[in-house]
């Protein structure tokens, strides 16, 4: 709860940061004075190269599941929140004068990735199944005998009794198909306590292109100021493999093999001002914030193979998946920058902003409380929604050609 809390009072800060810098440069327009100067005709270039950090949520197939094989909690096998990668991104614009006003168009495209692998290691709680263990060979196991041997076709229903009325039996395992099928036989759901070892490799780009025309108004003291307005698309793409088994045995008797890829499209447009307010001598200080209308679309691709051969008949299933489903998104974006002119047409700009975006997909593959033993259906995995941010850090060098 403290990190929603947490997450909630940042995205207010960028609302209420963007919110003060439209309606300042709302005031400042009022309030200019009359143009003066037009301004002369610019083109210029910037490319900018930096870190950037994003926080997105996390989704699991891996369960901890009760002795009745009910699902009572997900397992998390990788860690989003915060993952650092790269940044780049160019921008061409143009300063102009037309319709008796001073212009600019401006295009800019980004892009932010990164690639991580995790490795977890769960299991469940070797307390209980001992005691399991013990309340059954002390009624149907001769003194000496191996359990295995004294569980037979009369036997076995007692010991499953025993399990499914332990309330404090876990396993660990993940569901039996994306599709949300019933497995013909068994369950990857582990008895005895014995642990699952997860290995996850992912892949993380986020991309966009922006085209705005905007207007700059008259000066205000030194300060100057702009607003614009422009079509906008990007896209979030999270691709990840993973395999786990069963890790007291050999790799190749228990496992699973999942591929997945996570797409959003987001196709929308971007209002929003900037304030720029020189100080020293050839320097700059600039403060953007942006808000976004966006139609997002979404589409998950899954692949699974979930084998297990430590008891007869051996499972070996192929499971394909697919889901697709559409919001409306919103996002905020704030960034500060400080710039120098090395010269005439050369300058030299260090920035820092975030972005909260409101809605980002994640998947959902199990409901708590569903059933997960051999035949027995459960959800399939389907396409939820959550929210994201996103910081980050440049250094850019631009070009003016006048």
């Amino acid at each position: 709860m403290m990190v929603l809390h947490l997450k909630k009072t940042v995205s207010l800060s960028v609302l209420q940061c963007v919110t003060v810098i439209l309606l300042t440069l709302f005031c400042l327009q009022v309030n200019a004075a009359p143009p003066g100067d037009t301004t002369k005709e610019i083109f210029y270039l910037r490319a900018d190269g930096g870190v950037y950090f994003l926080d997105l949520p996390e989704f699991s197939p891996f369960v901890r599941t009760n002795g009745r094989e009910e699902v009572v909690g997900f397992l998390e096998h990788y860690d989003a929140e915060f993952r650092s990668g790269s940044r780049v991104q160019l921008t061409a614009g143009r300063k102009y004068h037309a319709f008796g006003r001073d212009l600019f168009t401006e295009l800019s495209g980004f892009l932010a990735s990164y690639s991580s692998t995790h490795i977890n290691e769960y299991r469940g709680d070797a307390a209980a199944w001992a005691e399991v263990r013990t309340q059954f060979e002390s009624q149907y196991c001769p003194q000496g005998t191996e359990l295995g041997a004294c569980i037979t076709a009369e036997t076995e229903p007692h010991l499953v009794s025993l399990i499914k009325n332990d309330p404090h039996v876990r396993s660990v395992g993940w569901i039996g198909r994306i599709d949300g099928g019933a497995l013909p036989f068994g369950a990857p759901n582990f008895a005895w306590g014995d642990p699952i070892r997860i290995r996850t490799s992912r892949k993380v780009d986020y991309y966009g292109l922006g085209l705005v025309t905007g207007a700059l108004f008259s000066q205000i003291g030194q300060a100057r100021s702009m607003l614009y307005f422009g079509p906008s698309f990007r896209k979030l793409d999270q691709e990840s493999e993973t395999f786990a088994y069963e890790s007291n045995r050999d790799p190749a008797v228990n496992n699973l093999t999942l591929e997945e890829d996570l797409e959003a499209l987001y196709y929308g447009a971007d209002l929003g001002g900037r304030i720029e307010v020189p100080f020293r001598q050839r320097w700059h200080l600039a403060l953007d914030g942006k808000l976004g209308l966006f139609y997002l679309d979404s589409e998950y691709d899954g692949s699974q193979r979930t084998h297990l051969s430590s008891a007869e008949p051996t499972v070996d299933e192929l499971t394909d998946w697919d889901d697709r489903d559409s919001e409306v998104a919103a996002t905020l974006g704030v960034e500060v920058s400080l710039s120098v002119d090395l010269s005439e047409n050369l300058v030299l700009r260090w920035a820092a902003g975030g972005e909260y975006l409101s809605r980002v997909p994640e998947m959902r593959y199990a409901r708590h409380g569903e059933s997960l033993a051999s035949g027995q259906p459960h959800s399939a995995a389907r396409i939820v929604y959550s929210d994201a941010f996103g910081y980050f850090s440049t250094i850019s060098l631009g070009i003016d050609f006048r």
